[in-house]
């Protein structure tokens, strides 16, 4: 799997800073294959997107996004995705911290790289079922690559999403419990979909329901205030980070 990274901010951020994110990232990705026993992703910076190679995975920084509520900083879909530099620079930096350009961009990737057709999702044993997004319920504090000096998202392990999962439930070892939100993360959920056997017996689903949303306790007004529940055919194509999720 290759995941390429532009840089389409038109001035606000600057290319050696994208490359700065991504070596954290191409770096990060190798304890996220681990954790997650999968094949680790190759993470490549492009001057221009003339020079991506077919088939690749992509996301670009762009300044906004167009045909968002004001305020969105990114989203994936099922085989690229977008991280805006205007509205986090006006709230947060560039490569270092909390909700960063670089921590949001590592966010993207990450969440891409485990579900890159943006269609899993996991129940929690009691009703509810959340998508599979591996940075949103620990979305802060975010940690430094100790050779870049970029900060990358937190991200949580397989034994998050399993009812019966133990510990260790994510890197930077916030959150004790299965389908448990720091201080500083969010989730999205479904309650109250129904059951539903598929025409042939072959597979099972879950259709309705209500979608819900889950804050922790520290998380930035600035950054919730842009959170609403998508459309429903909005929530079958991608996962948006500041609308819903990420």
């Amino acid at each position: 799997m290759l995941i390429a990274i532009l840089n389409q901010s038109n001035g606000a951020v600057a290319d050696a800073d994208v490359a700065t994110m991504t070596a954290a990232i191409t770096t990060q990705i190798q304890d996220v294959a681990t954790a997650w026993n999968r094949a680790p992703a190759t993470v490549t910076f492009y001057s221009s997107a003339g020079a991506v190679p077919a088939g690749a995975y992509g996301v670009a920084i762009v300044p906004t996004i167009d045909g968002q509520p004001a305020g969105v900083v990114g989203y994936h879909a099922e085989n690229w995705g977008v991280v805006a530099a205007q509205p986090i620079l006006a709230n947060a930096h560039t490569l270092t911290g909390d909700w960063s350009v670089s921590s949001t961009l590592s966010h993207e990737v990450l969440e891409m790289f485990i579900d890159p057709a943006c269609n899993l999702w996991a129940v929690n044993g009691q009703g509810p079922a959340y998508s599979l997004e591996v940075c949103d319920p620990v979305e802060a504090p975010t940690y430094t690559d100790p050779v870049s000096g970029a900060s990358v998202s937190n991200f949580v392990f397989p034994s998050w999403f399993d009812p019966q999962g133990t510990a260790p439930f994510d890197k930077l070892r916030q959150v004790t419990a299965p389908f448990t939100i720091a201080a500083g993360g969010y989730a999205n959920y479904v309650r109250g979909g129904q059951f539903t056997n598929a025409a042939g017996g072959y597979a099972n689903y879950v259709h309705g329901g209500q979608m819900q949303q889950q804050f922790g306790t520290t998380y930035p007004g600035w950054r919730k205030a842009m959170k609403s529940p998508p459309a429903p055919s909005m929530a079958r194509s991608q996962r948006i980070l500041g609308l819903w999720h990420t």
